[in-house]
C-alpha cells in the first residue's frame, strides 16, 4: 500500500471538491473529474486506467461525500470496474450499474451509460445502454439527488457476462454507500465541533458545556466506527472476486454499522445546531439528508443485518460459527 499515492489522491480530490457541494449535477465539475481520471482508477493500465488499489480508488468518493458533491463518481467507478471484469471498454461519460426490474438508478437523467445487469442461468448478463432524456421517469431521493426510473428495455442479447455472483456486486454498491457515509459523518463531526467552539451560551462556548461534550463524544465515536467499517470493506474489495464470501460479509457489516452511525450522527448534529441546521444557507442539512438517504440505498441496515444473521445461523447449526469468526484476519484492513 503506497501511502504517498493515497495522500496525493486525497490532496487532488480536496482541491477539486472543496466548496463545490450542492444537490444538482454539475457538468463542468464532472469534466474536471474525468480529466483527473478518478472514474478509471480501478482499471488496470492496459485497460486505460491507473491500477489503483481500492483504498486509493475510493478515496475521492469519500472526499466528495464529505463536501456534499452531487456527482455519480462512485457509481461510475464501480460501473467501469464491472465493465472491465466483463472484458468491455470503459463507460462513456457518467455511468451507473442498474439491476433489471429495479426502480431507482442514481443520477439517471445525467448518465451517458447504464450498465444493466440481469441474473440468468448462464451467469450475470451485462447490457451496455445509452439512454436518452425521454427514457427516464424522474424522481429524487430524500436528499434531492436524482434517482430516476429507466424505461428503456434491454436488447435480447447481452454484451457480455461477468463471472461473479450477483451478491458480490450488490455488496460492492453497499460498500460504496458505507464509504460515502464515512466521509459525510467525518464532515458533520467537524462542522459540529467548529460550531460548538464558536457559539456561546451562558457566557461560554457550547463545547465547554458537559452535556454538549458528551454528545460530541458520542458523535465522534460513531463517525470513527463508520470510517473503520468502511475501511475494512474497501480493503476486502481488492480480493472480492477471488474471495467472495469474506468480502460480502465485510461489506454487509460495514453497511450495517455505517447506517447505524448515520442515524445517530444526524440526530446529534441537529440537536447541537438547533434550527440553523435545517436552513438552506447552512450546509449541515445537505449532509444529513444524504446520510438518511444513503443508509437505506443499496440494501438497508435491516436487509444486510438479515444477510449476516442467515450466514451466522448456517454456521451455528454445524458448530462452525466461532471458528469462522476467530479465523478472520483483519490486520490488513486496519
Amino acid at each position: 500500500m503506497d501511502d504517498s499515492t493515497y495522500s496525493m489522491v486525497i490532496e487532488s480530490a480536496e482541491k477539486l471538491f472543496s466548496d463545490r457541494g450542492g444537490k444538482d449535477f454539475d457538468p463542468a465539475l464532472w469534466a474536471a473529474v474525468e480529466e483527473a481520471g478518478f472514474p478509471l482508477a480501478l482499471l488496470s493500465e492496459d485497460r486505460g486506467g491507473y491500477g489503483f488499489c481500492a483504498r486509493e480508488a475510493f478515496a475521492p468518493v469519500r472526499v466528495a461525500a464529505a463536501h456534499g458533491v452531487a456527482l455519480p463518481l462512485g457509481e461510475t467507478l464501480v460501473a467501469n470496474w464491472a465493465l472491465g471484469e466483463a472484458g468491455l471498454d470503459p463507460a462513456e461519460g457518467p455511468a451507473a450499474l442498474a439491476w433489471e426490474g429495479k426502480a431507482a438508478v442514481p443520477y439517471g437523467r445525467f448518465l451517458k451509460t447504464v450498465v444493466l445487469l440481469r441474473e440468468t442461468e448462464a451467469g450475470l448478463a451485462v447490457f451496455v445502454l445509452h439512454p436518452r432524456g425521454d427514457d427516464w421517469r424522474t424522481a429524487r431521493n430524500y436528499a434531492g439527488e436524482a434517482r430516476d426510473v429507466l424505461t428503456l428495455a434491454a436488447p435480447a442479447q447481452p454484451d457480455a457476462h461477468i463471472a461473479c455472483a450477483p451478491v458480490v456486486l450488490r455488496a460492492t454498491l453497499a460498500m460504496l454507500r458505507a464509504v460515502q457515509i464515512a466521509g459525510a459523518t467525518d464532515a458533520v463531526a467537524a462542522m459540529c465541533m467548529s460550531y460548538c467552539n464558536e457559539r456561546e451560551q451562558f457566557g461560554r462556548p457550547l463545547s465547554r458545556l458537559q452535556a454538549i461534550q458528551h454528545q460530541l463524544a458520542v458523535l465522534a465515536t460513531q463517525g470513527c466506527a463508520a470510517t473503520v467499517a468502511a475501511d475494512m470493506a474497501v480493503a476486502a474489495f481488492d480480493t472480492a472476486l477471488a474471495q467472495a464470501d469474506p468480502f460480502v460479509l465485510t461489506a454487509a457489516a460495514a453497511k450495517v454499522r455505517a447506517a447505524e452511525a448515520a442515524t445517530t450522527v444526524s440526530s446529534i448534529a441537529h440537536q447541537v445546531h438547533g434550527a440553523i441546521g435545517f436552513s438552506e444557507e447552512y450546509p449541515l442539512h445537505r449532509l444529513t439528508c444524504r446520510l438518511w438517504s444513503w443508509r437505506d440505498e443499496d440494501g438497508s441496515e435491516a436487509q444486510w443485518a438479515r444477510h449476516l444473521a442467515d450466514w451466522a445461523e448456517s454456521l451455528q447449526s454445524g458448530g462452525q460459527l466461532w471458528p469462522a469468526l476467530t479465523a478472520c484476519d483483519l490486520r490488513e484492513a486496519t
